[in-house]
């Protein structure tokens, strides 16, 4: 009997890794074809090839010579990719360390699924509107300006403390009541208000077809009013008006025309004739001009705001800082060079004497005259007020003693406005931490060949993970007489630690090179040289010829 031919069906594995791969079908296999899409700002074609090699860097350094990986091409394109963004993701890491203390303020941007920056007002400034790669990857390849903004913005931040750096202080006061000792500064000053500009208008003939006034209010918003004819329209600044209106009809509907224009911030009353108008809004700002295109109306414009109290409308549920508190009005000048009683001489602290009739003057140091002028001040904050105050959460006062009849029938408090984070200042727009660095994808063709080969030792390592994958979903495959074991779990082991490793690396690397660390590496090799100088004999001699 001969021999059967015996004809299987496949001789290897269904899925084999072949030994190189093709820039053509790279774009089809990877996830998030950041770099392979021809339609991506950030696509290079060297990523293409770099990819498609990295078949071959796999199927070598995994032995596919010599026995099946079973690994797709696909599987590779997609370790290369992911390679590159972790090793983005690291430098971007390291480059936040290094600028954002330098960045803080300064103009964000937009980022889409991929990380990429879009519409982002950084583009000009980066590049032409045609540069898509220069708008994508926003500041992470700048050169960074140092300077100390953040260190002088908590230095301003202190120093309006005392005053300093722009701060505003205010002056206010309240009445004290007898036999009460606690009063809630907060509320006090957040309802003053300050008296509001008054204008008037006064119908004098009823006015024509198509003719006009306008009203500005306390925030300089203006608002035109237009008076028609054969209409009852008194909204979005229409008057309408019949022919048959009296004055004081054509009065009261200017009253509900200017009423109805919410957003302007002013009130409008009628009597007979005449439109009396309040800004919403007291101060100074109040007193505005009115105008007309025709003369039927007679303007008297606003008047009588007052800013007397410069904090009023300020507060707007922000809390007040109280400063100081006085039981009496400080004085512009205390009685330091007086008259005749007392220690108010200069010099050497006579009680009689210097600046008066038959005075003897004494020559002394401008330093003591200082001493004696802070030792009176002191004398008049410890020593000539025997009331006391205790400020709880900051805006509530408890006077100490309980007032009396003979007390202070008001006390005057200075006083700062505390500012929130979200006020609109255009620097709060801006950087704030890590996560709005105007930092994208770090474009294929910066990276250089230091990068280029982590990124290949990545993706090998993420392609020898994937196949332990694989090969785990089986422990052992039966043959004839016996089990084959598979190593699925061993390369899973195996590419773990040497991720790590190559992470650990590459930080403990970028670690090494912020601009702290090389300032310190000058600063040694400065310090070194100098000693190093100073071992060589005759170095910096000076010679006479």
């Amino acid at each position: 009997m001969s021999t059967p031919v015996l004809t299987p069906k496949s001789v290897l594995s269904s899925v084999v890794l072949p030994s190189a791969g093709t820039n053509a079908a790279v774009n089809g296999e990877v996830p998030y074809k950041i770099y392979s899409d021809p339609d991506s700002d950030l696509y290079d074609v060297n990523f293409l090839t770099g990819a498609s090699e990295q078949v071959s860097y796999v199927y070598k350094k995994l032995g596919g010579d010599i026995l099946d990986i079973e690994l797709t091409t696909g599987s590779v394109y997609s370790a290369y990719e992911e390679a590159t963004l972790e090793y983005s993701y690291t430098i971007n890491l390291h480059q936040a360390t290094n600028t954002l203390a330098r960045s803080l303020g300064n103009p964000t941007g937009s980022f889409d699924s991929k990380g990429n920056m879009v519409d982002t007002n950084l583009s000009s400034s980066l590049g032409s509107n045609s540069d898509k790669t220069a708008a994508s990857r926003g500041t992470s390849l700048k050169y960074p300006k140092f300077s100390y903004d953040f260190t002088r913005r908590v230095a301003m931040g202190a120093s309006s403390e005392v005053g300093g750096m722009g701060s505003i202080e205010y002056s206010g006061s309240f009445q004290v009541s007898v036999g009460r000792q606690d009063y809630n500064l907060q509320e006090i000053f957040e309802s003053a208000t300050n008296p509001s500009g008054k204008g008037k208008i006064t119908v004098a003939t009823r006015p024509a077809n198509d003719t006009t006034f306008t009203l500005t209010d306390a925030s300089g918003k203006s608002q035109d009013f237009t008076f028609k004819h054969a209409g009852n329209d008194v909204t979005n600044g229409t008057v309408g008006i019949s022919g048959d209106n009296t004055v004081e009809e054509v009065a009261a509907r200017m009253q509900t025309a200017i009423n109805n224009v919410t957003s302007l911030g002013i009130t409008a009353s009628t009597e007979g004739a005449e439109i009396s108008l309040t800004q919403d809004s007291g101060g100074t700002a109040g007193n505005k001009e009115m105008s007309q295109s025709s003369d039927h109306l007679t303007l008297a414009k606003f008047t009588g705001g007052v800013d007397t109290y410069p904090y009023a409308g300020k507060l707007d549920g922000k809390k007040i800082v109280v400063k100081h508190v006085y039981y009496k009005t400080p004085h512009a000048m205390w009685r330091f060079y007086g008259y005749y009683g007392g220690l108010n001489v200069v010099g050497n602290l006579h009680n009689y004497g210097q600046f008066t009739d038959d005075a003897t003057f004494q020559l002394v140091p401008v330093w003591e005259n200082k001493a004696q002028a802070m030792a009176f001040e002191d004398a008049i904050y410890t020593r000539m007020s025997h009331f006391s105050y205790e400020i709880r959460n900051n805006s509530q006062i408890r006077i100490f003693p309980i007032p009396q009849n003979f007390s202070p029938s008001r006390m005057w408090v200075r006083f700062s406005i505390l500012d929130d984070n979200s006020d609109s200042d255009p620097i709060n727009e801006g950087v704030n931490n890590m996560n709005t660095l105007p930092f994208g994808n770090i474009p294929f063709a910066n990276i250089n060949s230091i990068g280029k080969q982590w990124i290949r030792r990545y993706a090998l390592s993420l392609c020898k993970e994937t196949l332990g994958q694989v090969r785990s979903k089986f422990g052992s495959v039966p043959i004839p007489g016996s089990d084959l074991k598979l190593n699925g779990g061993e390369l899973i082991t195996q590419a773990q630690a040497e991720l790590k490793a190559l992470k650990e690396e590459l930080e403990n690397t970028l670690k090494e090179l912020t601009y702290g660390k090389l300032a310190e590496q000058d600063a040694a090799l400065a310090e070194n040289t100098d000693k190093a100088l100073q071992k060589i004999p005759n170095m910096g001699s000076i010679y006479v010829g």
